[in-house]
């Protein structure tokens, strides 16, 4: 029977880094599709067909399809899916959506063209000295300034320019369209149905979802991975594939579109980012993500127990 890879792919949550393994793999044999509007999804009816209508591919990578995978007689499909500790999630968002940045920690959206036009010169002149180390400085020509960046101006971009981290996730708390970027939005994308958008409730503290569904879906997930451990799930997946006849390796060059690198351990990582908050935000945080914090812990339980369908 045919084997195929479905990739869900969770913003900020590795995809980009796994979608570029799933391509060094198997090539043109990987399909990567969107449809036209980042709030269209696509079913498990319409995946069926995208599938059965690409009989030579493999992987198949996408934001908008939808938990649990498609049923088929036909193939059968391992469903590829990467969890991240929500407030590590949460940073990395706000770090993205923030943009580059000027030395001095100013965000290059905001800055008025002035500002913006000499810090691309300066920008340009540094690359230039790098190029040119022995140069005698004044010897080099004026550089043109480096073209402006293609800024993200929606809601949740525009608010990260304006606030540093906590007032970023104050504001986040306080929307009822923002909420959805800080509160489960992990334990959203498992909580849905056979064709059924999730069910939730919007409280005081955040949103809810039906955790119960959201789990029974984790347990389902055959290439379950965690962006922190991302190399290691990657070589764990390239062991279960085998027994289907494909085969999984690391590129070298394995991570792409990441936005912090950090050494130190995930438990240290995520105080340092609790603990930068305030006391009364940083409990309102935790509240607003309890079953995302639930859905990650038994990730790496059934991880650890190397569970497999």
């Amino acid at each position: 029977m045919r084997t195929v890879i479905l990739h869900y792919h969770i913003y900020k949550n590795a995809g980009t880094s796994f979608d570029h393994v799933l391509t060094h793999n198997f090539g043109d044999r990987h399909e990567l599709f969107d449809g036209p509007y980042p709030f269209f999804t696509i079913d498990q009816d319409q995946l069926d067909r995208i599938i059965m209508r690409r009989p030579q591919a493999v992987a198949f990578s996408s934001h908008q399809i939808l938990l649990p995978p498609p049923s088929s007689i036909g193939y059968r499909a391992l469903a590829a899916i990467f969890l991240r500790n929500p407030f590590l999630r949460i940073a990395s968002i706000y770090r993205f959506k923030r943009g580059p940045e000027r030395a001095d920690g100013t965000p290059l959206g905001s800055l008025v063209p002035e500002e913006l036009e000499a810090e691309l010169t300066r920008q340009a002149a540094e690359a230039q000295r790098t190029v040119n180390p022995g140069l005698p400085e004044g010897t080099l020509p004026l550089p043109e300034p480096l073209p402006a960046p293609d800024f993200d101006k929606t809601t949740t971009a525009m608010a990260a320019r304006r606030h540093d981290l906590a007032g970023w996730i104050e504001h986040c708390l306080n929307s009822p369209a923002e909420v959805v970027h800080v509160s489960n939005a992990q334990t959203r994308f498992f909580a849905s149905p056979y064709r059924t958008r999730p069910v939730l409730k919007r409280t005081a503290e955040g949103i809810t979802y039906d955790l119960g569904t959201a789990l029974r879906t984790l347990a389902g997930i055959e290439l379950l991975g965690r962006t922190e451990q991302f190399e290691a799930d990657v070589a764990r997946f390239g062991d279960i594939l085998a027994g289907h006849g494909l085969t999984l390796s690391l590129p070298d060059d394995t991570r792409h579109n990441v936005t912090d690198a950090a050494p130190d351990s995930t438990a240290e990582r995520v105080e340092a980012m609790l603990s930068a908050l305030p006391p009364a935000l940083r409990d309102r945080l935790i509240r607003a993500n309890w079953q995302d914090a639930a859905l990650y812990d038994r990730a790496c339980a059934l991880i650890a127990a190397d569970h497999r369908i």
